[in-house]
């Protein structure tokens, strides 16, 4: 009989614990798509590396810290502050993409951090290059990933049609991811759901010069 309480009172820890990583990632994830704000997204980045350091069989909160400083780049003007929140992203993303070399979301984020590092011309070369064959690496891990075909779509909408770019290579893109976005949700309540959004706006702006 003691062993059975013993038994029951481990399991109803694991469920509360796993409860209260649950509840204190979905708080984070929310907080994360409603705020513009660069210090409020800093801050939202410790939350998810306090909880990777205590989670750390979990990939997710450290990729969500990575993808919180990421994202405060859209709210930044200045280049080298925003190659530092992105210093931040990859600081976080490295030791992830060493220790989960076959998860096809991180490849995407390291794509969407490179895609992010061009803010001249002079630096667009480099990392289109470096961001195409990390979604080439995400794709060959999970050809039915929506991301790889978003942030693909945006890399050639932003390349000038004299290098093969422009809205219309762009367009079967964002349409293919699309057609992912809708049909290949997962079911993990805390997977990455970022781009759709996005990709509806850029797909609607390809069909407008079609």
């Amino acid at each position: 009989m003691r062993t059975i309480v013993i038994i029951l009172s481990l399991c109803t820890a694991q469920l509360m614990h796993a409860n209260d990583y649950q509840k204190a990632m979905k708080e984070n994830i929310e907080k994360l798509f409603k705020t513009n704000n660069v210090e409020t997204l800093n801050t939202i980045a410790a939350s998810f590396k306090r909880i990777a350091a205590v989670e750390t069989s979990e990939w997710l909160p450290g990729y969500y810290a990575a993808y919180s400083y990421a994202r405060s780049t859209h709210f930044i003007s200045e280049s080298d502050s925003i190659h530092v929140q992105l210093d931040k992203a990859q600081a976080e993303l490295n030791g992830l993409l060493e220790s989960n070399p076959d998860e096809s979301e991180l490849y995407v984020l390291q794509a969407f951090i490179y895609s992010l590092r061009i803010t001249n011309p002079m630096s667009g070369y480099k990392y289109s290059n470096l961001s195409n064959e990390a979604l080439s690496k995400a794709e060959q891990l999970d050809s039915n990933n929506p991301r790889v075909y978003y942030c693909r779509g945006n890399n050639i909408y932003h390349t000038p049609k004299m290098f093969g770019g422009g809205q219309q290579k762009a367009l079967p893109l964002f349409e293919k991811a699309a057609e992912l976005f809708t049909n290949n949700k997962n079911d993990n309540p805390l997977w990455p759901s970022w781009g759709s959004y996005h990709n509806n706006q850029m797909l609607a702006k390809c069909k407008e010069t079609k």
